[in-house]
């Protein structure tokens, strides 16, 4: 089966981010568009996953529209999709407004394609101070993963993975801004369960693969990064093949690699 991941389209007023423009949102609605354009005619991936950031928040007001306005973009997707809050989703919405915009009962959940499972885990990271997932979720995470017999792929905006941030520009010396507080708690959970053949996630502006424990890390690079600091926006989305013995990943555009995992699991 195949699926499509898109991250940090950070819809919204642009700022300097150590004396450079950094997330090029003036690209934001012409490279969603031309996503979904492609998704539509080329790729037709069985559903798509927004990892989140889909805004840059200024206000309650602004988010809300601008949130409003990249649903609307995915929206004309020929498949379904599902959404996941990020960290600038949290900084003047509330979970409830953001439930209610997503038309989500929880910001975490997970659902069935085909001959898989699929999580969508909620870093939260209302405080500001590190992300983390909640004790609820924790259990509700263990419930969901017992009840399923099927190979499970987890998608979530933060990291889950240890993953060294020398030379990212956003995080450097600054782990506790990346990197989720319980990250390890969760991933013994993922391992235990036998189940799990990938993690995906955003957050961090780059592409990446880390490895713990047979499982692989997918960190996918934002869609309006500002590639090398040569004012080149990456256009950068990934596409996902999954199959009974590995998981490719092809991230596309300006800032583009490819992996692929062998699964050490019977899937």
């Amino acid at each position: 089966m195949k699926f499509a991941v898109i991250t940090d389209i950070h819809l919204g007023r642009e700022a300097e981010f150590k004396g450079v423009v950094q997330k090029m949102s003036r690209y934001s609605l012409l490279f969603l568009n031309d996503f979904v354009q492609k998704m539509n005619t080329n790729f037709k991936p069985e559903f798509v996953v927004n990892l989140g950031d889909a805004i840059n928040d200024a206000s309650p007001e602004e988010d809300i529209k601008n949130l409003n306005i990249v649903l609307s973009e995915m929206k004309k997707l020929s498949c379904p999709f599902y959404n996941l809050a990020g960290n600038h989703e949290q900084r003047c919405l509330k979970k409830e407004e953001l439930q209610t915009i997503l038309a989500l009962d929880y910001l975490y959940y997970s659902f069935d394609v085909g001959d898989n499972h699929f999580i969508a885990l909620f870093s939260e990271d209302y405080e500001k101070v590190t992300p983390t997932i909640s004790p609820k979720q924790i259990e509700w995470l263990k419930q969901d993963l017992a009840k399923t017999n099927k190979p499970t792929v987890v998608f979530i905006h933060h990291l889950l993975s240890d993953q060294d941030l020398t030379g990212n520009i956003w995080f450097e010396g600054k782990p506790h801004r990346s990197l989720i507080s319980n990250r390890e708690e969760v991933r013994v959970i993922l391992e235990d369960s036998k189940k799990v053949v990938a993690v995906f996630c955003g957050h961090n502006h780059w592409n990446r693969m880390d490895i713990h424990n047979g499982i692989p890390y997918f960190t996918i690079q934002s869609l309006v990064e500002n590639f090398k600091n040569a004012g080149i926006p990456s256009e950068s989305y990934a596409l996902v093949n999954l199959n009974k013995t590995d998981i490719s990943v092809e991230v596309v555009g300006n800032d583009s690699v490819g992996y692929i995992h062998k699964n050490n699991k019977n899937i």
